[in-house]
């Protein structure tokens, strides 16, 4: 099996986001948030230190700080202990894309803002409402050219077997 088939991507572990406990950090001034889950059948029950940072707009922003490295951080990710994305060595989904996942993930975004029906094979539709004009004339132009590159990478592939 390729190495990429078998990489694990954060998309593979449970996140914990501090943004889960807003309205605890609200509270008063928290240093430690004390959490305690099964993983795998094992209990866990520990602290996890805080720090924050001042906002320009006013008020504070909190981050967690890795227990294992102590890197200040928005999401821990569950490997046992809850740590950093460094700390598990996984990179985010998307790197383990290969260039035509890609443009697949990129048509797939357009058609999407576009409001038109996914896949490819489905035509173009109409301007959405309150688009403005070159917008819509931008988007469709870079539908058109990842489409065609789609389609003529299928064409190589097809005369390259025969």
């Amino acid at each position: 099996m390729p190495a990429i088939a078998t990489t694990h991507s954060l998309n593979d572990y449970l996140k914990l986001p501090i943004s889960r406990y807003r309205e605890q950090l609200k509270q008063g001034n928290a240093k430690y948030i004390e959490v305690s889950y099964t993983h795998r059948n094992k209990p866990y029950q520990y602290s996890i230190q805080l720090t924050k940072t001042s906002c320009h707009y006013g008020g504070y922003r909190y981050w967690w700080l890795c227990p294992q490295c102590s890197k200040r951080v928005s999401v821990l990710y569950c490997a046992g202990l809850y740590v950093c994305r460094h700390c598990i060595n996984a990179p985010y989904g998307s790197q383990l894309q290969q260039p035509i996942d890609r443009v697949f993930s990129r048509i797939s975004e357009i058609r999407v803002r576009l409001g038109w029906q996914q896949g490819v094979i489905h035509g173009v539709g109409a301007k959405p409402r309150y688009m403005h004009s070159k917008t819509f004339d931008r988007l469709v132009n870079e539908h058109d050219k990842l489409s065609a590159q789609v389609w003529q990478q299928t064409l190589d592939k097809l005369n390259c077997t025969h």
